[in-house]
């Protein structure tokens, strides 16, 4: 699997566990909050994601890793039956005690969790989680699920193409640009430029920037109030049916599949 795919996964999944930790802590009623509904939320986030990047074969189909859901209280220092990486132990530590540290009064806040770490020689792991402050009692409730993998899955010799970074950002400020003439940008022509573009996107540029755009969709569908018609406006998509055909045929992941946490339901 490439590095920046990788890298591309981590950043989602990172920023809707940032965006879970503001829907939350705008929640007006914080106290009916049960560990079992953080819990779920945490893990709609989180497999919602993991769901889509194998949709659209971001992850691929013979990409091995192994995923622990994890859930341990501090009252006060780390209450754990299940065997942690010294690193996450010394992470959760550091991130929940300076939260109870610096708190007063009474209520609740999140705290957004994310780690890197190499839990062996060879193998990459990589925490996302909540944790759940309740500053009243001096205690919290952290959830978290924790992705291992193998280095040697990871391609790391892709870096000759960083290029493609800098021309996305071109697209992404002017769509309207011809794919053909970026190409131009780095005096390559265009069979050259796709070429490159499998190898660091994994698939064509066009194709690419449709995946990040659906990518965007769901973020918009989970965590904000939106019709969906003002999310295919927001994201450029020429009508509902054209954005309704890549998540419903090309990519077979239906809106059905995605909650919208506003409305506490399905789209």
């Amino acid at each position: 699997m490439n590095v920046k795919l990788l890298s591309l996964i981590e950043r989602r999944v990172n920023k809707a566990i940032q965006l879970l930790s503001e829907f939350l802590s705008n929640s007006k009623n914080h106290d009916d909050l049960l560990e079992k509904q953080v819990s779920g939320y945490t893990d709609v986030v989180i497999e919602t994601h993991i769901a889509l990047f194998k949709a659209l074969d971001i992850v691929p189909h013979d990409f091995l890793y192994s995923v622990r859901e994890i859930q341990i209280y501090y009252h006060p220092g780390l209450k754990s039956n299940v065997q942690l990486n010294k690193k996450v132990i010394s992470y959760l530590n550091e991130v929940t005690g300076a939260a109870l540290a610096g708190s007063s009064g009474s209520g609740y806040s999140f705290i957004p969790l994310h780690l890197n770490f190499y839990s062996s020689f060879s193998n990459i792991s990589t925490v996302f989680g909540l944790c759940l402050i309740d500053h009243s009692a001096k205690t919290a409730k952290i959830f978290f699920h924790e992705f291992t993998l193998n280095t040697r899955q990871i391609n790391f010799s892709s870096h000759s193409l960083n290029y493609l970074d800098n021309v996305l950002l071109k697209f992404k400020s002017d769509p309207s640009v011809n794919i053909r003439n970026l190409s131009k940008i780095n005096n390559l022509s265009y069979q050259q430029f796709q070429k490159d573009c499998r190898q660091y996107f994994g698939t064509t540029f066009y194709d690419f920037t449709i995946k990040l755009k659906m990518m965007d969709v769901v973020e918009d569908l989970m965590f904000s109030k939106l019709m969906i018609k003002e999310i295919v406006y927001k994201h450029r998509f020429a009508e509902y049916s054209n954005m309704y055909k890549f998540f419903h045929r090309t990519y077979h992941f239906p809106f059905k599949d995605i909650t919208r946490l506003y409305y506490g339901d399905k789209s």
